[in-house]
């Protein structure tokens, strides 16, 4: 094909190219580059796995043969303690199998007596070695020694002959076979084997194995458990990979632990790849051939296309949904541009139902009072759902046929109405009998409760049911006056918004329910204060209710007169610490009785202190005995130092206390009790809080003289 490039003259289509390549090109190039170093990095990744499995399967292949070589140890050892002529006949039977794996064996009686049965054995080494622990346990044991070229690995059993003296079988082990190394391979290819006791002491080498010590290649910890760990380090200008695992001998054998290391080099673990990165080289060249030949191609035909589009996108880009375009090039552009218009009309839609769909969740989400909660949601889908009415019910009382209706009628948004209906056994069954949206039409099978509510209910309802702990009995229902076809996006919508009306309910009903457990355990807790004695039954509960009426004259907030409720409910709480013989005391109080009195706010602080809930009324409990001229206790605070709940707890407790009888005086006439506050304002109280007292004790018809 002949792209020419006459039309490169054009400094758009310049641009354009030189886009093309920028934004196809370099990304791919980075793309493909960040690739080859991802798999560069699993290959190392992959090569560190392959290396941990190989050395813990040749250790598992080193334990096998220690066994078989005990055993051999074994079965020569049982036949010596039967009879010497067993022992030599055993011998003689496995000589071909010992060669392969003893260089000698020999029989230990008592100290340096050693009576050698095949091979030849070094036996001045071997008494270096042994010790009298060795001997003295019935498991086998291994004697290592480090050697040039070499560990020596002795092997020893002990035994008892039927006249009770006590011997050992020693040997020799092969290395080659034990280690797998020379003529008895068991080590993987490229690999290199170092072995090291439990004292880090190197016990076995192969000819290129490392000759860092053990404490070295431990600093060199890349990764790995305990177990199976992974190292890399530098040696004569190479960079090996390494990997460690103990191999657990105990079981088997005496005190002995050993540790086994395969380490190969990183230039023969990533040979393989070298042709990796020729096929990076040539991927990346064809990419930029690829790329130059379609940038003139398209480029050239389809500029006039492109620079609608770009355009339309940032219409699009500026929330102009309603952008669309018209390319007329009968080819790949055209269907783009169809396309294109099809996504904005669906953009336009989306956005449109996004916004509605968030304003539906916000208005759910912005209360917790049901009633708010149901009218929100109702006023939000009649405009979204663009229905003839929008109602809420839910079932009433014990009776499953008794309905409480929330309704929006017309097009009007306005509060809903409520109504009570009762329903049919039979609508009942239909409406709350599963999970599944229904659509009911205008015909016999209508519910009976829609006509009656005389809300115009048309061909068709969309009812939605409302799971409350996992209970049905509350339906959502959307009506239109005509036919109305219901697609199953707008069905997934409403029902997005039912769930999550659902939610908000059940939220509002746990919220509910847990602020009539805190209120009935804070009453419970009171009550419990105040029967302690009977002469201040009903304190705690009147100090609450004037302390809160305080609170309201002095504009304080909804969440404040709470806390001062509650407060009050427990402001003497830490009298539960203070003996009842002190409390219902007739006569005057002692100074050191007195003074245990006074610890009643401290004691209930630190009973309230561990309740997070009560965090909030703790200022009132420990504070309502400061007064405002600093003489208070339990702290000496004074004035604005006091929690205003504190205050005005101050007054209403005073005010209680002095007007109700107690069993060392008459309660007080009010005009005596309120001319003694108002004469202690400005010392003993907050002014304020005195004159917001004044105000709210006409309207008291709870405290009268006992």
């Amino acid at each position: 094909m002949d792209l020419g490039i006459s039309f490169l003259k054009s400094k758009i289509a310049r641009r354009f190219c030189l886009l093309f390549i920028l934004c196809a090109f370099l990304p791919t190039v980075v793309l493909i580059l960040l690739s080859y170093s991802k798999v560069m990095n699993q290959l190392e990744e992959q090569n560190a796995v392959r290396l941990k499995r190989e050395v813990r399967a040749y250790g598992t292949s080193l334990f096998d043969r220690m066994i078989r070589i005990d055993n051999e140890l074994q079965a020569i050892g049982r036949a010596f303690s039967n009879n010497k002529e067993a022992g030599s006949q055993t011998l003689a039977k496995s000589q071909m199998d010992l060669a392969h794996l003893f260089e000698g064996i020999a029989i230990r009686h008592g100290e340096e007596n050693y009576s050698l049965v095949f091979g030849s054995l070094d036996t001045l080494a071997i008494d270096r070695l042994i010790t009298p622990e060795l001997l003295a346990d019935t498991k086998p044991f291994i004697l290592s020694t480090p050697k040039s070229g070499g560990a020596v690995i002795y092997f020893g059993c002990n035994f008892q002959e039927k006249d009770s003296q006590l011997f050992s079988v020693v040997a020799l082990a092969k290395n080659p076979y034990l280690f797998g190394v020379g003529s008895e391979p068991l080590l993987p290819a490229m690999t290199e084997l170092s072995v090291f006791d439990k004292n880090g002491e190197s016990i076995m080498a192969s000819d290129e194995g490392f000759s860092i010590s053990y404490q070295e290649l431990s600093g060199k910890r890349k990764s790995g458990n305990n177990d199976l760990r992974f190292f890399q380090f530098d040696q004569d200008g190479q960079t090996y990979l390494a990997s460690m695992s103990n191999l657990f001998i105990e079981s088997r054998f005496q005190r002995t632990g050993w540790t086994i290391v395969l380490s190969q080099k990183q230039t023969d673990i990533m040979a393989a790849t070298t042709n990796f990165k020729i096929s990076v080289s040539l991927t990346i060249l064809l990419f930029l051939l690829a790329i130059l030949y379609l940038s003139v191609l398209f480029i050239r035909k389809g500029l006039k296309p492109l620079e609608q589009l770009k355009e339309a996108t940032k219409r699009i880009a500026n929330k102009e949904f309603s952008t669309t375009i018209n390319i007329q090039s009968d080819d790949e552009f055209q269907e783009l541009g169809d396309a294109f218009n099809s996504m904005a009309g669906k953009l336009d839609q989306q956005f449109n139902t996004l916004k509605v769909l968030g304003e539906i969740d916000r208005a759910i989400l912005s209360s917790l009072e049901r009633t708010k909660v149901i009218s929100n949601t109702l006023q939000r889908l009649k405009a979204f759902f663009v229905c003839d009415f929008c109602l809420f019910a839910k079932k009433s009382g014990s009776s499953a046929k008794h309905l409480k209706v929330y309704t929006l009628k017309g097009r009007r948004l306005s509060d809903p109405q409520v109504e009570y209906c009762n329903l049919e056994e039979e609508e009942s069954n239909t409406l709350f009998a599963d999970y599944d949206y229904k659509i009911l039409r205008d015909d016999a099978s209508f519910p009976g409760f829609l006509r009656k509510l005389e809300i115009g209910f048309g061909g068709e309802c969309l009812c939605l049911p409302i799971i409350v702990d996992g209970a049905i009995d509350r339906l959502l229902i959307l009506g239109w006056k005509e036919p109305h076809p219901t697609y199953e996006d707008e069905l997934s919508q409403a029902r997005k918004i039912a769930n999550q009306l659902a939610i908000a309910i059940a939220n509002s009903l746990h919220l509910e329910n847990l602020k009539n457990l805190a209120m009935g355990t804070i009453e419970a807790l009171a009550r419990t204060v105040d029967a302690k004695s009977k002469w201040t039954a009903g304190h705690s509960e009147r100090v609450a209710v004037l302390s809160g009426k305080i609170g309201k004259i002095l504009g304080l907030s909804d969440t404040m007169i709470e806390t001062i409720t509650r407060g009050g409910l427990l402001h003497d709480i830490g009298k539960i610490g203070i003996p009842l013989a002190i409390l219902d005391k007739p006569d005057r109080l002692s100074d050191e009785e007195y003074q245990e009195v006074k610890n009643h706010p401290a004691i209930g602080g630190k009973i309230l202190e561990p309740i997070d809930a009560f965090q909030d009324i703790l200022p009132v409990v420990v504070q309502h005995h400061e007064k405002y001229d600093g003489s208070g206790y339990p702290s000496g605070l004074r004035g604005e130092e006091i929690d205003i709940r504190a205050r005005i707890m101050a007054v209403a407790d005073v005010w209680d206390a002095l007007v109700s009888t107690r069993p060392y005086r008459e309660g007080w006439i009010k005009d005596r009790a309120k001319k003694l506050i108002i004469e202690s304002s400005g010392t003993h109280f907050d002014p304020q809080v005195v004159n917001a007292f004044l105000s709210a004790v006409p309207e008291e018809e709870v405290f009268i003289r006992q």
